[in-house]
């Protein structure tokens, strides 16, 4: 096989694997059951510890039920499954149990010199807005029909390498590890549609991503707007 040969092979989509139609319902409801369980955990978080956990575990129990009776049904209709990212991320917040709101989730800084978490949130607001654009046909070349190919795998393993070495073996091993275990579940699932992308980046993390990251600039802009105030005091 030669390099021409190569190249066709890791670019083409026309050999797409994609999930089995049993794993992409199973996927559908467990993943909606994470995002949900999340979201109660949160909105809850000023009840007890019992009633915080059993409302979460009702709300999860929900969702992982059958057919219409689920929400999981509903929202799939409306907003199709979440990406694996956001139910890996999901999965752990919920076994460390940390609320993201005292700095202590699985999203918050890496604490080194560089911070790994901010580079991975502006690796995913990237990526969105590229598949918002492809969405409206503004680009050239059909960049989501990409993710089903080889090449576009390698590509987001050699950004997982990269960021690493960029953010520090340690520093950047956390976020490394939870990247690596999306695209290892990528692999040998295929979920949830058998195309990278969509298990890397979903509407509702893409708008998370935005929202947390103004919330950040807000936060700095005031910080610095104090400290002008109190030099000039």
């Amino acid at each position: 096989m030669d390099f021409s040969d190569f190249s066709k092979l890791m670019f083409s989509t026309q050999n797409a694997v994609l999930p089995s139609p049993t794993g992409m319902r199973v996927a559908l409801h467990v993943f909606w059951a994470l995002a949900l369980g999340c979201a109660t955990l949160l909105i809850a978080r000023k009840l007890s510890r019992d009633y915080r956990l059993g409302l979460t575990i009702a709300v999860m129990s929900w969702t992982l039920l059958p057919g219409a009776a689920s929400p999981a049904y509903w929202l799939g209709l409306a907003f199709q499954t979440p990406s694996l990212t956001s139910a890996v991320i999901c999965l752990a917040w919920l076994v460390s149990r940390r609320p993201w709101t005292q700095g202590e989730g699985i999203l918050g800084s890496s604490g080194g010199p560089i911070d790994v978490s901010a580079l991975w949130a502006l690796a995913g607001m990237a990526l969105g807005w590229v598949l918002l654009l492809d969405a409206l046909a503004w680009l050239p070349v059909s960049v989501y029909a990409w993710g089903f190919s080889s090449a576009a795998f390698a590509a987001v393993a050699l950004l997982l390498t990269l960021i690493w070495v960029v953010g520090g073996r340690v520093n950047g091993l956390r976020d490394a590890s939870l990247m690596a275990c999306v695209l290892g579940l990528f692999v040998l699932t295929r979920l949830p549609t058998g195309n990278v992308w969509d298990a890397l980046i979903d509407p509702w993390l893409w708008v998370g991503l935005q929202a947390c990251w103004l919330f950040s600039v807000v936060r700095r802009l005031r910080h610095a707007w104090r400290g002008q105030a109190t030099t000039r005091a």
